[in-house]
């Protein structure tokens, strides 16, 4: 059988060049960033749903974090509602202070994390774990489906959670636990 040369495509019969073209075409317009500047793009808020006029359009838009861990106000995409990245925010701070704030809420809304103070209780059953922890705003239970793929450690000190619902937990620093929480997650880590 024969192989297509490094990196590409191989097409049988007469419609290789065609194929070739379109693949060529569909990766060069999904490769082009727009970025999203005062200049260009402002945002509003209607009925509770975030809007992005653009070159003139308003479209209802999503936000998410690129970089979700390390860089909380930079590089966010806005998405509209096929789930087309319309461009990216390289950094909230170019924004005046009520876009900034606008961008903010909506972002924190998404990425609402509960940190997690005391691991409590950690029980599994049929593949499932299930979680009794103390945070910030009292206690929490929730439940881990594929309890490992499901956290995520970051820097080695940081961990996240992300339960059967979505939901997100963490634990700032594995450090500041007490000595019980941390044998409960060493166990997952």
């Amino acid at each position: 059988m024969r192989q297509p040369p490094h990196g590409m495509p191989f097409f049988k019969g007469g419609e290789d060049r065609e194929r070739a073209t379109r693949a060529e075409r569909s990766l060069a317009e999904i490769s082009v960033t727009v970025w999203l500047t005062p200049e260009n793009a402002s945002f509003s808020m209607q009925n509770g749903l975030l809007y992005l006029t653009l070159n003139g359009e308003k479209q209802r838009v999503t936000l998410f974090r690129q970089f979700p861990f390390d860089l909380l106000w930079e590089y966010i995409s806005v998405l509209n509602e096929d789930e087309y990245e319309l461009g990216i925010v390289r950094d909230l701070s170019i924004f005046d202070e009520e876009s900034r704030a606008l961008l903010e809420r909506e972002l924190q809304k998404r990425y609402y994390t509960v940190a997690v103070k005391k691991i409590l209780s950690v029980k599994e059953r049929f593949g499932f774990s299930y979680w009794r922890v103390e945070g910030d705003e009292g206690e929490w239970s929730f439940t881990l489906r594929d309890t490992l793929k499901s956290i995520s450690c970051v820097n080695g000190s940081r961990v996240f959670f992300t339960d059967v619902n979505g939901n997100r937990f963490e634990i700032p620093d594995v450090a500041a636990l007490d000595s019980k929480s941390r044998k409960s997650l060493e166990l997952y880590l």
